[in-house]
């Protein structure tokens, strides 16, 4: 009996903790955020026409999950390497069950939306652009 108490306790936290999760339309606002965050972290729940295509591919209609997390810090202000996790619970399998859906990446991001410098080779970039 005191397991199932338990279990239904960790159950309403998860749930409250997910209710009160605010709601974004994209991942942009939650990468700023990790980058100004003290713990480099952010999470969110996705809405709109991202959260649709994703329910609309999976056949769940489950929130989506975004988990943004700093894995480097650059010398420049305000840089940073970010990774992203996509997470939509409650899709089935090919076997009939039901499982957590994901998707990650990477990406390097300036508060100001720019990628860092550090390690470019700017001139080399700038002959690029030229051609």
């Amino acid at each position: 009996m005191a397991a199932l108490r338990f279990h239904v306790f960790a159950f309403v936290m998860l749930l409250s903790a997910a209710a009160s999760a605010e709601e974004y339309i994209s991942v942009k606002p939650l990468l700023l955020r990790a980058i100004d965050a003290v713990d480099g972290k952010s999470r969110g729940i996705i809405v709109g026409p991202i959260a649709d295509r994703f329910k609309r591919t999976t056949g769940s209609s489950a929130s989506i999950t975004a988990d943004v997390t700093t894995t480097k810090s650059f010398r420049q202000e305000g840089c940073k390497r970010l990774n992203v996790r996509l997470i939509q619970g409650g899709v089935a399998t090919s076997a009939g069950e039901f499982s957590d859906f994901g998707m990650e990446y990477g990406l390097n991001l300036c508060r100001d939306g720019s990628p860092p410098t550090e390690g470019m080779d700017l001139e080399q970039a700038g002959k690029g652009l030229e051609r």
